[in-house]
Formats: C-alpha cells, sequence, structure tokens
C-alpha cells in the first residue's frame, strides 16, 4: 500500500494570526476531495469512456483530476492521511490535487499585493452587520508531506467521543509505512512532496517523470507536482505550449513570485517561499521538456517574467540533472 502524510504549510502562524483564514482553509481542502468524490460517483471515468472512447487524452485528464486512488482518508486539524493500492494512480492524483488546491487557492495572490492580511476571497462572511458586505480573507493552500509504500500499515475502526456520545464510525493508522511517510515530511522546508525509494520502485516510467532525486545517498526523491499544475483545472490537450503559457502568466507562477516578494525579508519564512518558487518553475519547464520539447524556451520567458520583478534569475544548469 502506499500512505501519504500531508499538513498545510505555515498553517501554526496562520491559526495564531487569522482564526478564520485557517478555519476556511482545513474546510476547502476537504470540500475538494467531496466534491472529487461525488462528481465521480455521477460521472465515472468508465462513463467517459463509454462515452467518448477515441478520446484518449479526455479519459487521461479526468482519471488524473479525480480522487479514486484514495482508498482511505483520515483528516485531522491541519492535516490528512490518505492510502491506496494502485500507486501510479495515486500519485498522480496526488500530485494533481495539490497542484489544484494551491492554483485554486492562490488566485487572490496574483495580483500585487502590500498586507498579506487584507487580501480577500471572493467568499462573502456570515454576521455582518447593517447590511455590510466583509468577504473572508485569503491565504493560499500548500500543501507539504511524504509518501511511501509497503506492507506494514493499517488503517482500522476506531472509537470517537461526540456529545459524550461513544460511536466506532472513526478510522485510525498505524504501521511502519505510515511512520516512514510521517518522517520524510520534515526532510525540506516549503511546499514539498518527499518520497523513498519504495516509491520510485513501484511505479513505471510515465509516473516517473514527476519525480527527482534530492539526496542519491539516503535515496530521497520529490514529487514535482507543479509539473500537473501545468494541467491542473484548465488544460488544453492540442497545445501543450498553450498549458506552459497558462502556468507562466495565470495560474502558477505570479502567485508564487508574489508570495515570495511579501515574504523575501523575513528570514524564517522566506525560504520556504523560494522553495515554492523555484518548484513552480522546475515543474513548469520540466512540462514544457517532456509536452513540448521546448524546455529552453520556457527558461527564457520565466527568465523575462522574473527579471521585471527585480529576482534572480532561474539557471537552467540547475534544471539540467532533473531534465535528463
Amino acid at each position: 500500500m502506499i500512505v501519504a502524510f500531508l499538513d498545510l504549510l505555515g498553517f501554526s502562524n496562520l491559526l495564531k494570526n487569522n482564526t478564520e483564514a485557517a478555519v476556511d482553509n482545513i474546510n476547502s481542502f476537504n470540500d475538494m476531495i467531496k466534491t472529487k468524490v461525488i462528481d465521480n460517483k455521477c460521472h465515472s471515468i468508465e462513463d467517459y469512456r463509454k462515452n467518448h472512447p477515441n478520446a484518449v487524452e479526455f479519459h487521461q485528464f479526468v482519471e488524473k483530476t479525480s480522487v479514486t486512488a484514495f482508498e482511505q482518508m483520515i483528516s485531522f486539524s491541519d492535516s490528512l492521511v490518505l492510502g491506496g493500492t494502485d500507486c501510479n494512480k495515486f500519485v498522480k492524483q496526488l500530485a494533481n490535487f495539490i497542484a489544484t488546491a494551491y492554483i485554486e487557492y492562490s488566485e487572490p495572490f496574483r495580483e500585487d499585493f502590500s498586507d498579506i492580511n487584507k487580501v480577500t476571497t471572493n467568499k462573502n462572511a456570515e454576521g455582518c452587520i447593517n447590511g455590510d458586505i466583509r468577504y473572508h480573507k485569503a491565504f493560499p493552500i500548500l500543501f507539504r508531506g511524504g509518501l511511501s509504500v509497503g506492507d506494514d500499515v493499517s488503517f482500522f475502526d476506531e472509537y470517537h467521543i461526540k456529545n459524550s456520545e461513544l460511536n466506532l464510525s472513526s478510522l485510525n493508522v498505524m504501521g511502519l509505512t505510515y511512520l516512514n511517510a510521517v518522517k520524510l515530511e520534515s526532510f525540506g522546508k516549503g511546499s514539498r512532496l518527499f518520497c523513498d525509494k519504495s516509491v520510485v520502485d513501484v511505479v513505471n516510467d510515465e509516473t516517473r517523470r514527476l519525480i527527482k532525486v534530492v539526496d542519491e545517498k539516503k535515496k530521497i526523491y520529490e514529487i514535482v507536482w507543479t509539473i500537473e499544475g501545468c494541467e491542473a483545472m484548465t488544460c488544453y490537450p492540442s497545445d501543450k505550449w498553450h498549458n506552459v503559457i497558462h502556468g507562466i502568466n495565470d495560474k502558477m507562477l505570479p502567485s508564487a513570485i508574489n508570495l515570495y516578494q511579501y515574504y523575501k525579508n523575513d528570514k524564517v519564512l522566506e525560504a520556504q517561499y523560494r522553495e515554492l518558487l523555484n518548484l513552480v518553475c522546475v515543474g513548469i519547464v520540466k512540462y514544457a521538456r517532456d509536452e513540448c520539447n521546448r524546455a529552453d524556451e520556457a527558461i527564457d520567458y520565466i527568465n523575462q517574467v522574473l527579471e521585471k520583478k527585480g529576482i534572480q534569475l532561474i539557471d537552467s544548469a540547475v534544471l539540467k540533472d532533473f531534465l535528463n
């Protein structure tokens, strides 16, 4: 079984400074999964294959934007534990889910801002007096986490108490595979998804293209979820380069730039958001190389955008090992 442990980046600080946004973030990622489960029940991938037998790329898009590989899920506070048996589908769907959460909930940050506490969503807040309209505070949903594969893991029914009533309707998890996933989560800073060799050994070449080496001696790897971001939420199957441009101009890069610019003078948070910026650039370039054979053009375009913002340009040599 493959197990993923995820939690929200920056949740502790968010909880201290903005409880409303913290609650919104928790509700939002749980609602995302709920919606995807309902969507699959209403319009399953099998239905799409039956009704559109020749639309192979569309089938692939529908499958990886679903959560059908999440056979087990435990949600507590800002953390998620996920389990499944189809490792290839699980990794692709997880990467797509994380990318979708980032793209959707970082949208308010695509425009320049000077105070993150004043950035709002389009969601109306309840309880406003005198008919005034107030909007919820915005905060990007960014996950960090770890994945591992093994037989030493068990999801099992557990008791919980609610309103003094005892019920056997909760879920618990234990095992070394789960413990390995939890430990991997802390291997690096930022919104990064680490895995060990147990994952690399069981996935196919198509899935392995999402994975880069982090520490060869320690056999630590990283799933570059931003590659899936180029096709998350919106995708142009007939024009892959359009997906690249859309990722640079709209979906992923502007928010990453603005968040990094905002936190760049914070010694603790600067590193986290620099990692996000690097991850977005790496993912877009890797996608451009694999899908369009236009990695150099993507690097040039990204550097033009970064240069206008006064940010250090990305070095194509940094990407060499991963691209090869």
